[in-house]
C-alpha cells in the first residue's frame, strides 16, 4: 500500500467510525456497505453472510436494486468459480489477480452473474469470524483492476469488524439468557467489578481507576479480565460498548 493521502485517510476513519456505530444485527449491513463506499470505489458493493443468526438478509447490495433476483442465485449458485476464495480466504484478493480476461469470460459466474450487471472485475475481503459464520464483503466495477490503497484500506477494515461482531454475539447471548430488557445488574458481575466496568465505560485508563477505587492497577487488571470473561469480550473497548448497551 502507498503512502496515503490526507483525503483517504479521513475517508478511512470515517468508515472505522460508522462500524463501530452500529448498535444491532439489522443495521450492521448497512453500516459496512456504508464503510466499503468511503475506502472503494465500486459501482456495486455487496455483503454476504454465513451463518450469522439474527439476519432477515443473507446478502445485502448497494445499490438495493442493483441485481436482480435471478442474477442474485446465480452469483450464489456458481461463488465456487471466484478464485479469491480459494486463494485468498482470510485477506484481500481481486478476481483479476487470478484469472486473465479470456479465462474469467469462460466462466458461469461471470455469464450468468457479472456480466448480467455489467461487471467485470470483483474485490473480496473474505473472513472467517467463527467456525459457523462468514462475511465477504465484495466490490465489483465494470473494468479490471483494483488500487493497492483500496486493497489495503479494506484489509485494515477487518479488526473494526471482527470486534463489533463480537459484540453483536455478546448482546445476542445477553437477550437470549436475560431478556430484551436486561440491565448491568442482570449481568453476574461483583459489586467491584461493575464500579470497575462503569469508570471504565466513562473513559478511564487504569490508573485513574486505581486511584478513584483505591486499589493497585494490578487488581483492577485481574477485575477487567472477569469482567471480559463475564461479558463474552476481548477488550476495554468493546466492554464498553456492552455497558452502555445494558443502560449503565
Amino acid at each position: 500500500m502507498r503512502t496515503l493521502s490526507c483525503a483517504e485517510v479521513g475517508r478511512f476513519n470515517e468508515a472505522v467510525l460508522l462500524v463501530h456505530r452500529t448498535r444491532s444485527a439489522e443495521e450492521f449491513s448497512s453500516h459496512l456497505l456504508g464503510a466499503m463506499r468511503k475506502v472503494l470505489s465500486a459501482d456495486i458493493c455487496v455483503v454476504d453472510w454465513y451463518g450469522f443468526q439474527g439476519l432477515d438478509v443473507r446478502t445485502v447490495y448497494d445499490p438495493m436494486d442493483a441485481v436482480p433476483a435471478a442474477v442474485n442465485a446465480s452469483l450464489h449458485a456458481h461463488a465456487h468459480q471466484n478464485p479469491v476464495y480459494e486463494q485468498c480466504r482470510g485477506s484481500v484478493g481481486a478476481i483479476s489477480d487470478f484469472l486473465s480476461r479470456k479465462q474469467w469470460h469462460l466462466t458461469d459466474l461471470y455469464a450468468q452473474g457479472f456480466s448480467q450487471v455489467d461487471q467485470e472485475d470483483g474485490l473480496v475481503l473474505d473472513m472467517s469470524l467463527r467456525k459457523d459464520c462468514r462475511l465477504s464483503l465484495i466490490g465489483s466495477r465494470g473494468k479490471r483492476g483494483f488500487t493497492a490503497n483500496e486493497r489495503g484500506l479494506l484489509a485494515l477494515l477487518e479488526p473494526h469488524v471482527r470486534e463489533v461482531f463480537s459484540r453483536l454475539q455478546v448482546q445476542q447471548r445477553l437477550a437470549r439468557s436475560l431478556g430484551e430488557d436486561a440491565s448491568l445488574e442482570d449481568v453476574p458481575l461483583s459489586m467491584r467489578e461493575r464500579e470497575v466496568l462503569r469508570w471504565l465505560a466513562e473513559g478511564k485508563t487504569n490508573a485513574e481507576i486505581a486511584f478513584l477505587l483505591e486499589i493497585s492497577p494490578g487488581t483492577v487488571k485481574k477485575h477487567l479480565e472477569n469482567i471480559y470473561a463475564k461479558l463474552g469480550v476481548e477488550n476495554r473497548h468493546a466492554a464498553a460498548l456492552v455497558a452502555v448497551r445494558l443502560r449503565l
